[in-house]
C-alpha cells in the first residue's frame, strides 16, 4: 500500500510476475487464460472486422485460442502467435491439434526486446494491463518498430470508466485494477490513460470498440 509495487519485488527488485514462475505454474496460466479465449474471441470476432488484415500477430498470444478463434471466424486471416519459448511450444501443439497450423505459425521471444516484423494487425490481449507505465510503452514501441505502414495496433483490454459506482461493471473493474497491482504491479487504464500512453508510443488512438465480453478493443495507428 505505501509503495504501489508488488511484494515480490521486496525479493526481486527487476523480477515480474512472469519470470517468476516455473514450468508447471505457467502451463497453468496459460490454461487459465486459454479458457476465457473462446467466448472473447467470439466476441472481438463479432465486434471488429479482422477480414480487413491479411496477417495478424497475436503478441503473448499464450497457446494460440484467442488467434485460432480468430482465424476460425476469418477464413482469409493468417497468424502469428508470439510468446515466450516455454508457452510457444505449447502453442504449436494446439495449433497442429486444432487445424490451423497452416494458416498460423508460432515464433519464440520477448516482446520486451523486439516483436516479428511485417503483420498487418498486432493484437495485444490482457497483456498491458500486467505492465506499469514505463514496461508498457516500451512493449508498444516494439510493436510500432515491427508495423508496416498502415498497420494497426489493437488491445483487448477492460477500459477503466471515468467514475466508480456501485454497479458490477464499476465494482468489476476496480477489483481487477487492484488485482494487477498486487499480482504483477500493472493496472487497469482509464481512456484518457489509454490516449496518453497510445501517444508516448508515437501510436494515436483512433477508436474504442465495446464488446459482448468485459473488454473493449483498443484501436491505434502509429503517428
Amino acid at each position: 500500500m505505501r509503495t504501489g509495487q508488488p511484494a515480490f519485488r521486496k525479493l526481486a527488485p527487476e523480477g515480474d510476475a512472469f519470470s517468476r514462475m516455473d514450468p508447471t505454474q505457467q502451463k497453468v496460466f496459460d490454461d487459465a487464460m486459454a479458457t476465457f479465449a473462446p467466448a472473447t474471441a467470439a466476441a472481438l470476432a463479432a465486434a471488429y472486422d479482422f477480414s480487413q488484415f491479411g496477417t495478424l500477430i497475436d503478441v503473448g498470444g499464450g497457446n494460440g485460442a484467442i488467434l485460432i478463434g480468430l482465424l476460425s471466424a476469418n477464413p482469409g486471416l493468417r497468424g502469428i502467435v508470439f510468446e515466450r519459448p516455454s508457452a510457444a511450444e505449447r502453442a504449436r501443439r494446439k495449433l497442429t491439434e486444432s487445424g490451423f497450423a497452416g494458416r498460423c505459425q508460432v515464433v519464440a521471444g520477448d516482446f520486451f526486446e523486439a516483436v516479428p516484423e511485417g503483420a498487418d494487425a498486432v493484437l495485444l490481449k490482457h497483456v498491458i494491463h500486467d505492465w506499469d507505465d514505463e514496461k508498457a510503452t516500451a512493449i508498444l514501441d516494439n510493436c510500432h518498430r515491427a508495423l508496416k505502414p498502415g498497420a494497426k495496433l489493437l488491445i483487448a483490454e477492460g477500459v477503466y470508466p471515468p467514475r466508480i459506482d456501485t454497479s458490477l461493471e464499476s465494482r468489476g473493474a476496480a477489483a481487477n485494477d487492484v488485482n494487477m497491482l498486487v499480482v504483477a504491479g500493472g493496472r487497469q487504464r482509464s481512456e484518457q490513460e489509454f490516449r496518453s500512453l497510445y501517444r508516448a508510443a508515437g501510436f494515436e488512438l483512433t477508436k474504442i470498440v465495446p464488446t459482448l465480453a468485459r473488454v473493449s478493443l483498443i484501436e491505434g495507428v502509429p503517428r
